[in-house]
C-alpha cells in the first residue's frame, strides 16, 4: 500500500491511517431514515470474534494496542487462525445480559461486529462456512439471539461489516503474508462474499438499524454506491455510515476517538472505546472511569452528535465486570438527565471554560465539569432575558446579569454526582454569542482552532500512542519568521491575574526557539523546548509521535470587563518546527 502525508503526519495506507475512515458524507439522510439517530445520543459498540479468544496474545507475545488486529500484526497464517475457531466456545455468552447492560448504561442502540477484518462471520451464513455456527463448537448464532433480545428490551440493533478488508480471503484486502498482491480480484470477493453476506444480515434478523462499514481503502465509487443501494433496497430505513467510502452514506462517522471542537451539522457519531483496545485484551485495564465517560458523552452531544462507546467481551462471551460496573454508574447519571442527552440539541455558546451545554427547546442544560469554589457560575455570552435556573436535585438558583453575562449563585459544595446539571429556562429561543471568554475561577484553554491566523496553518494531527489507539489534536504550525502571528480575541467579565501555559509539541529542530507574547500592551519573551517528538516510530516502522507538554510562561494581568487580544509569534527560524495546540489561562490562587 502507498503512503500519505496528512497535516505533517506520514502514515501507511493499510487501514491503520486516518484514511481508514473514508470521507465525510456531509449528509443527514432522509428524515424518516435518520430521525431515530438524533434521539439516540448514546450507543454501545461491540467488538467480538475469534480475536477475543486470543485476548491480545499469540505464541507467548503480547500485542499492545487494538486486539482485533492480532491476525494482521502477528501475521498469523489463515490455516493457523482457523484453528482458533475450532476451539472458540463462548458458553458464557448471554445476549439478554448484554442488551440489559446497554440499557442500564442509558444506551439506545447497539452495533456489533458481524464480520471484522479477519473474515470470520459471527452469524450463520450460507455464503461461507467460516462462521460461528459451522466452524466452532459453539454451534449457535449469537446475532439471532441478540436481535431477539434487542426486540424484547426495545433497543435497536445494527451490524458492523468489513466490506474491504478480509484477511481470510485471497481476493480481500489486507493479507500480504499468505497471498501476493498480484492477481487479486477484489470485485470477485465483493460479489461472492461481502454482498451476499450483507444481504443475509438484512434479510434474516428483522429490522436493522444500520450497516456500519469500515476501512474503505481501495473500494471504488461505483462499488460503494452498489453497497449503499443494496442496503436501502433490502431495508429502506437502514442507515449506512460514511465509512462506506467515496463521500457516500446517510451520516458521518468521525475518526476513532475524535470529538470536534465546535457543533457540526447533520447526523454524525463519534466511535470511542472503553479502554485502549476495541476487542478484549487481557492485559489492557486502562478503563475510562464513570466521570470521564460521562464527560466525553456530553462533549459529543453538545456538538450535535451521537457517542458510541465500545466494549470488548472476552473469549467466554462475558463483558469484563469492571467495564460493566462503570457503564452502570454512567447509566444512573444518564437516567437522571435523559432530557439533557437523548434528543438534545447542540450548544449555542462558544467554548465554555467550566463545562458544556446541551439544549431542548427553550431550555439550556449546563453540565458543570469544574465546580466553582467561589459559588458563582458565569454563563458568558447569554443575551436572553427572563432566565430562571434550577440545579438538578436542588432548588432554584439566584440569577443576575453582569457585563453581558448571566451569573448563577451556586452552593459552595459540589453535588455528589458524575456531572452536576443546571437547567436554564428561557422566555424564548436562546440568544447567545459564540465569543470566547476567559473567566476567573476556571481553567481557560484558548485552543488553536479559535485563533486568528496570519501566515500560519491550522493542522489536524492524528497519531497512535499504541497500535490503533488514535489521538487527535488541532495545532498551529507552519510558522514563518517575521510573518506569522496568531491572535486570540476573547472577553473578560472582570479583571484578574492568570498563569499562562503553552501546550505544544516540538522536535529537536525547534529546541529553544524563542517566542513573543503580547497582551494589553505588555510583551513577554520566552523559549519553547524540545518535547521529545519523533518524526518516525521504530515500533510500527512509520508515523510520527507528537509529545505534547505545557510550558509555564508566567503570570499575566487581564483587564475587565471587556475585550482582550493575546498575540503570539516566533522570534527565530527554529520556531518553524513547533506546533501549538492551546494557550491555557488559569487564575492565580
Amino acid at each position: 500500500m502507498g503512503k500519505v502525508t496528512e497535516a505533517g503526519v506520514t502514515v501507511a495506507m493499510d487501514g491503520t491511517s486516518p484514511e481508514m475512515w473514508g470521507g465525510r458524507s456531509g449528509k443527514a439522510g432522509p428524515v424518516t431514515r435518520g430521525a431515530w439517530l438524533q434521539d439516540s445520543r448514546f450507543a454501545m459498540f461491540i467488538h467480538w470474534g475469534l480475536y477475543a479468544e486470543l485476548a491480545g496474545e499469540w505464541r507467548g507475545k503480547r500485542y499492545h494496542g487494538i486486539a482485533e488486529w492480532i491476525m494482521n500484526r502477528a501475521q498469523i497464517p489463515v490455516a493457523e487462525y482457523e484453528q482458533v475457531a475450532a476451539r472458540f466456545n463462548p458458553t458464557g455468552f448471554d445476549a439478554l445480559a448484554w442488551v440489559r447492560l446497554a440499557k442500564a448504561a442509558g444506551m439506545r442502540h447497539i452495533m456489533i461486529t458481524a464480520k471484522h477484518h479477519d473474515g470470520f462471520a459471527l452469524f450463520k451464513s450460507a455464503v461461507s462456512s467460516y462462521n460461528i455456527v459451522e466452524a466452532t463448537p459453539f454451534r449457535r448464532d449469537p446475532l439471532r439471539e441478540l436481535a431477539d433480545a434487542c426486540q424484547a428490551e426495545g433497543l435497536r440493533l445494527g451490524f458492523y461489516y468489513s466490506q474491504t478488508a478480509d484477511w481470510h480471503e485471497p481476493d480481500g484486502v489486507g493479507n500480504s503474508w499468505d497471498w501476493p498482491a498480484e492477481g487479486r480480484d477484489f470485485k470477485r470477493y465483493l460479489r461472492t462474499k461481502a454482498m451476499p453476506q450483507i444481504a443475509e444480515l438484512l434479510t434474516n434478523y428483522g429490522p436493522v438499524a444500520g450497516i456500519w462499514f469500515d476501512t474503505p481503502g481501495p473500494i471504488t465509487p461505483a462499488e460503494s454506491k452498489e453497497l449503499v443501494e443494496l442496503v436501502h433496497r433490502l431495508q429502506p430505513d437502514c442507515l449506512v455510515n460514511s465509512r462506506i467510502g467515496n463521500d457516500l452514506g446517510d451520516y458521518d462517522t468521525l475518526g476513532d476517538q475524535e470529538i470536534p471542537r465546535l457543533p457540526r451539522p447533520g447526523l454524525w457519531e463519534t466511535p470511542d472505546t472503553h479502554n485502549d483496545t476495541w476487542a478484549y485484551a487481557r492485559h489492557d485495564h486502562n478503563w475510562k472511569g464513570p466521570r470521564e465517560v460521562a464527560e466525553r458523552l456530553v462533549r459529543v452531544v453538545s456538538r450535535g452528535g451521537t457517542y458510541m462507546l465500545n466494549v470488548g467481551p472476552d473469549g467466554s462471551g462475558r463483558i469484563p465486570e469492571l467495564s460493566a460496573r462503570i457503564l452502570r454508574e454512567v447509566g444512573q447519571w444518564v437516567d437522571a438527565h435523559t432530557e439533557a442527552i437523548h434528543g438534545a440539541g447542540p450548544t449555542p455558546f462558544g467554548p465554555l471554560p467550566w463545562g458544556e451545554c446541551t439544549t431542548r427547546g427553550n431550555r439550556l442544560f449546563l453540565h458543570v465539569f469544574q465546580w466553582p469554589d467561589s459559588g458563582r457560575l458565569v454563563v458568558p455570552g447569554l443575551r436572553s432575558k427572563g432566565v430562571s435556573a434550577r440545579l438538578a436535585g436542588g432548588g432554584e438558583l439566584a440569577v443576575q446579569e453582569v457585563a453581558g453575562a448571566v451569573v448563577l449563585s451556586l452552593p459552595l459544595a459540589r453535588p455528589r454526582t458524575l456531572i452536576p446539571v443546571i437547567t436554564l429556562e428561557l422566555a424564548g429561543p436562546a440568544d447567545a454569542s459564540r465569543t470566547a471568554y476567559v473567566l476567573n475561577g476556571c481553567r481557560n484553554p484558548l485552543e488553536a482552532g479559535v485563533a486568528n491566523r496570519q501566515h500560519c496553518d491550522l493542522q489536524a494531527v492524528s497519531w497512535m500512542e499504541k497500535f490503533g489507539d488514535w489521538k487527535h489534536a488541532e495545532c498551529l504550525g507552519g510558522w514563518r519568521l517575521g510573518e506569522s502571528v496568531a491572535a486570540w480575541d476573547f472577553q473578560t467579565v472582570e479583571p484578574g491575574a492568570f498563569v499562562l501555559d503553552v501546550e505544544y509539541t516540538c522536535p529537536e529542530a525547534g529546541d529553544y526557539s524563542e517566542w513573543r507574547l503580547e497582551v494589553g500592551g505588555t510583551a513577554v519573551v520566552f523559549p519553547l523546548l524540545d518535547t521529545g517528538e519523533r518524526a518516525r516510530r521504530a515500533v510500527f516502522g512509520w508515523g510520527e509521535l507528537p509529545r505534547f507538554r505545557s510550558y509555564r510562561v508566567g503570570i499575566l494581568d487581564l483587564p475587565g470587563p471587556g475585550p482582550c487580544r493575546l498575540s503570539l509569534q516566533p522570534l527565530d527560524a527554529a520556531g518553524a518546527a513547533v506546533r501549538i495546540t492551546a494557550l491555557v489561562l488559569t487564575p492565580v490562587v
